[in-house]
């Protein structure tokens, strides 16, 4: 059978602690054991945190934003502190990128080479501090002659920061959140998934070692007990929240009383448009049941579930969809050949199963996968890629986000019809189009209601702005909007005849 022991004892992994007000904690609380899904092995322990080490982080993280130096330091010398970390990150790639398969199930190759890796999130990291010294208002025109008041506005720091991070791309979304609120002068209070706490507590450990001011950056690990005293305390001005659309609710109604700043992204069930006059079938069918199917096997917000294809296509891009599925291999994450993880979890795994079930009820026809493997997998978590046709969108398949490897394909006859079924969802994260027609690609674009829309593919970099709408979140992470998101504008009116 699969076992991933050695690799634990090689990369020396150890209970985990807090890193609260520049010092790890011993905790003699209550520790929970993380599982690795590819065996379901216990590798170690975590604290959980509950709400005294929360309550302990936010008196840190309080006490340095409200009396320390941090939200007051000079640009040149914030950004002198924070940028070794970026060294660090890549100097200590390979052995993250290790920690987060374990953590996951995610293959090495992808845990060290694509935008979830280290080199990413150091990347991410050096973009942000780009911004330090760029971080600026604006004057503005005397608007009359009533009165000589001249306007200016100013960027504040937001405050404290609740930083809480999904399973699944744990090193890339701890970047993503960490390094624009330190670099905009806000204190930081971390809390991973419960599930994934191996790669941030060495991302933690990275930070730790640099010189930032005690309380400026914490760690709390925990369930779902130590993520609702974080996200609703009353010392907390901002929760940063990546996960479900479930708890981005709770998260919603606990911040109104202190009415915290909230960015919630909450997942998605996005859509790919293909047309008959794309570029290749063949390619487009590859890569959106390659997204389903290897690297995180759909445990990706982004992933295009939905396959809205023409009639007159289907049945070629059936044929290559099932193609892309013989290419799958399950197995040892540190094996090169391996192309796709298990999933998080047994509780998730049967989660999937269940969908699976429900297509066929509904009348779906499943065409290949939605089975579990057997022999030296039959520890882990993995599902077998599942490829559904005959698909309608009011199915359950085609409506909830399944977070698994399932694409569901639906069919469509007219452009109208498309934009219709992509729009006819509570999600609007993301999608794609795939076409060669430049203006049915921006007509079509512009109609989807969806944060982000590709063209023949879709990436997202940490300088372009990332979000949902309607039940996919609130806000938006990337670049300067990531900065708005950090900070507090502030108008100065100063009379000039005083």
């Amino acid at each position: 059978m699969l076992s991933l022991v050695s690799t634990l004892d090689r990369l020396n992994v150890r209970p985990g602690r807090l890193f609260i007000d520049g010092q790890w904690l011993d905790w003699s609380d209550a520790r929970f054991d993380q599982l690795n899904p590819n065996t379901n092995e216990v590798m170690t322990s975590f604290a959980e945190a509950g709400p005294r080490g929360v309550n302990l982080a936010v008196a840190a993280a309080r006490r340095a934003f409200d009396e320390g130096p941090w939200p007051h330091l000079r640009a040149q010398d914030r950004k002198r502190l924070l940028q070794p970390i970026v060294e660090r990150l890549y100097a200590a790639e390979e052995e993250i990128a290790q920690l987060q398969t374990l953590d996951n199930g995610i293959p090495y190759a992808f845990s060290r080479n694509s935008r979830v890796s280290a080199k990413a999130a150091a990347d991410i990291f050096d973009h942000f501090l780009g911004w330090i010294d760029k971080i600026n208002g604006e004057t503005l025109p005397i608007f009359s002659s009533a009165s000589n008041m001249q306007y200016m506005t100013f960027r504040d720091p937001v405050g404290v920061v609740a930083a809480v991070l999904p399973y699944n791309g744990p090193v890339m979304t701890f970047a993503m959140k960490v390094a624009p609120a330190l670099a905009c002068g806000c204190t930081v209070i971390v809390k991973p998934s419960e599930l994934t706490n191996l790669a941030v507590s060495r991302l933690a450990q990275i930070l730790a070692e640099s010189d930032l001011p005690p309380g400026v950056f914490n760690l709390v690990t925990g369930g779902t007990e130590t993520g609702a005293a974080l996200t609703s305390h009353a010392g907390v001005d901002k929760v940063s929240f990546t996960g479900s659309p479930v708890i981005g609710e709770k998260i919603t109604v606990a911040s109104a009383p202190t009415m915290k700043r909230l960015s919630l992204e909450l997942g998605g069930k996005s859509a790919a448009l293909v047309f008959p006059d794309t570029r290749s079938v063949h390619t487009a069918a590859q890569a959106l049941m390659g997204l389903c199917s290897t690297f995180l096997s759909g445990q990706v917000c982004t992933t295009p579930s939905r396959a809205v294809v023409h009639r007159s296509i289907m049945d070629e891009f059936l044929h290559h969809a099932q193609a892309q599925l013989r290419k799958v291999r399950f197995g040892d994450p540190f094996d090169a050949a391996t192309t796709s993880a298990p999933m998080i979890s047994r509780r998730h795994q049967a989660r999937v199963l269940e969908y699976v079930e429900s297509g066929q009820q509904q009348g779906a026809t499943l065409l290949a996968g939605g089975r579990l493997p057997g022999g030296d997998l039959g520890n882990g978590n993995w599902v077998e890629p599942a490829l559904f046709a005959d698909v309608r969108n009011d199915m359950k398949i085609a409506q909830d986000e399944i977070f698994g490897p399932v694409l569901s394909v639906i069919p469509f006859d007219t452009e109208e019809e498309a934009i219709r079924i992509a729009n006819d969802s509570e999600y609007g994260l993301a999608g794609c189009i795939y076409t060669t027609d430049v203006s049915r690609a921006f007509r079509v674009a512009r109609a989807v209601k969806s944060g982000s829309i590709g063209v023949n593919g879709f990436a997202s970099i940490p300088n372009a702005p990332f979000g949902g709408m309607k039940r996919s979140g609130v806000g938006r992470e990337g670049g300067w909007s990531t900065i708005e998101a950090f900070t507090e504008l502030k108008t100065l009116n100063f009379n000039l005849d005083a």
